[in-house]
């Protein structure tokens, strides 16, 4: 019950960043969804995805012009917003009034440009508030989940034509507005709404911690590795996924399968368990979980280019979607996640949205022409090698194996944490004074007393607000088991604990006043 309450308390205060990110995916689905309406009037159907590619990866200017501004031009990103907001509406209504082929090219691009820009504030946002929280996964799946509905409940409620333009050009406005109202309350300094301290001092934005982590050579290059592992896993994904798209689209463009409202409803499905169980111990079976997804998504790849008469396409597109809720909630997820201890933390909470929207304007036209070909032998093969990549960045790591011997000679006396790999919550005792002071006052009176490095009080931090095991506190930290362990024994000889578990006691338990 205390783990829903906080997580309820989570949400609650982050409401404004799922909503923007909300919006944005409404805004964008719902873009690219009319923008393949449009140009299915002017161009074959196996043509529109095609062009939906190309206008999809056109975003990629917008999602790196925010980031950019933000660290190098400041001062000029009231205004840039401004124009981008603008620019937005009017691209929309360009596409809306459209007569020729050309003009709804222009304002798709215009449109996803714009967008782009939107959409890497949202990320960021959200990643600002949530990456350090237990509940980063689900507030993304949140976030999808409630961008999808609002897509499928205005093609069921709203009638064709005008409603349904006037619902997308509503929500964009409604994006910029949002955007634009939290950069004002950030200038302003706005407190944050009211809602129980003690769960306000649990949730913590990710500011910029970057620098002092690659200042650690190890730490760097761990870093370094796990973005290469990341930027190959969502590349291979997003090629089986662009793959399966581009067949469906096709037969949607055609008129042979209708993508518009029910199976998006998947989408809201899988999105929703993705967040709740990527979220389980402190997101640890992610790669497993997605790798099991790539490998449903893969093989439905291979029933819809190998089925002749059309007839599992229905099986195809249930598992496209079901993957798809997976797929968007992991690698934003995940790059959010990573995002505070890279230099540009602004700049990769929209990395994995990136990534995908390039790879897919590179892959698409390859895989409609594998679909159109029927080129089982190609497909196959093309599907194995992603696959493989698949399974080799996401899990090859779990091979790799610190020197648990020599650790343990070394600090024996950590071997409390190898047993059962994480505290309990019962082992924290919730003294009378805990209220008087925020976890970070408290880890700062803390490592003043006991004279802690600025790395060993960040380590502390993370063992005393984490319930990971060392494993997954050392892989959150980019650190190897045996150099966290020798930060957790001159932490220890510092303090005078005995044990992991001794620490967190003692530090739940100490009083400034001692």
């Amino acid at each position: 019950m205390r783990d829903l309450g906080d997580t309820t308390a989570y949400l609650r205060r982050g409401m404004r960043e799922i909503l923007c990110l909300a919006l944005f995916f409404f805004t964008f689905l719902a873009c690219e969804y009319f923008f393949d309406a449009r140009m299915a009037e002017f161009v074959p159907s196996s043509e529109v995805v095609i062009y939906e590619s190309i206008v999809v990866g056109a975003s990629v200017i917008g999602f790196f012009v925010r980031p950019f501004l933000y660290y190098r031009r400041p001062q000029t990103i009231d205004a840039t917003s401004d124009i981008t907001g603008v620019l937005l509406v009017s691209a929309l209504l360009l596409m809306i009034m459209a007569v020729r082929f050309e003009v709804v090219i222009a304002g798709g691009l215009a449109a996803c440009c714009a967008l782009g820009y939107c959409g890497s504030t949202a990320h960021a946002n959200l990643a600002r508030r949530f990456a350090q929280t237990p509940c980063l996964a689900r507030a993304v799946a949140v976030s999808y989940a409630a961008g999808i509905l609002v897509q499928v409940l205005n093609h069921m409620v709203m009638p064709a034509g005008i409603p349904q333009q006037s619902v997308l050009i509503a929500c964009a406005i409604a994006l910029v507005g949002l955007l634009h109202g939290a950069r004002r309350a950030k200038l302003r300094d706005e407190p944050a709404p009211e809602f129980e301290v003690g769960i306000a001092e649990l949730s913590v934005d990710a500011l910029e911690r970057g620098a002092r982590w690659h200042d650690d050579p190890e730490a760097k290059a761990t870093f370094q590795g796990a973005v290469v592992r990341l930027t190959v896993a969502t590349a291979c994904l997003t090629g089986v996924f662009a793959a399966l798209n581009a067949g469906l689209t096709t037969s949607h463009a055609a008129g042979a399968i209708d993508l518009g409202d029910w199976p998006r409803l998947l989408l809201v499905v899988s999105a929703l368990a993705a967040g709740v169980l990527y979220d389980l111990r402190g997101r640890s079976y992610m790669n497993i979980i997605m790798t099991c997804a790539a490998m449903l998504s893969t093989l439905s790849f291979f029933v819809l280019i190998t089925d002749g008469n059309g007839g599992n396409t229905l099986a195809a597109t249930i598992i496209f979607y079901l993957g798809s809720g997976f797929f968007v909630v992991f690698f934003t997820t995940k790059f959010a996640a990573i995002s505070v201890y890279a230099h540009w933390s602004y700049l990769w909470p929209c990395m994995g949205r990136v990534i995908n929207n390039v790879c897919a304007m590179f892959v698409t036209a390859p895989a409609v022409a594998i679909v159109s070909s029927q080129n089982v032998l190609l497909a196959v093969g093309a599907g194995l090698v992603l696959f493989v990549g698949i399974a080799i960045s996401l899990l090859g790591q779990f091979g790799h194996r610190t020197d648990d011997i020599a650790a343990l000679n070394e600090l024996a006396f950590a071997a409390d944490d190898l047993d059962d790999g994480s505290v309990s919550t019962q082992s924290e005792p919730a003294p009378a004074e805990a209220s008087e002071l925020t976890l970070d006052e408290r880890l700062d009176a803390f490592a003043a007393a006991f004279e802690l490095t600025q790395r060993e009080r960040d380590i502390l931090e993370a063992l005393v607000a984490s319930h990971e095991s060392v494993q997954d506190i050392a892989a959150t930290l980019f650190l190897s088991r045996s150099t966290l362990y020798r930060h957790i024994a001159s932490i220890n000889k510092k303090t005078g604990a005995s044990s992991r578990l001794a620490l967190i006691n003692f530090f739940w338990s100490w009083s400034p006043k001692d």
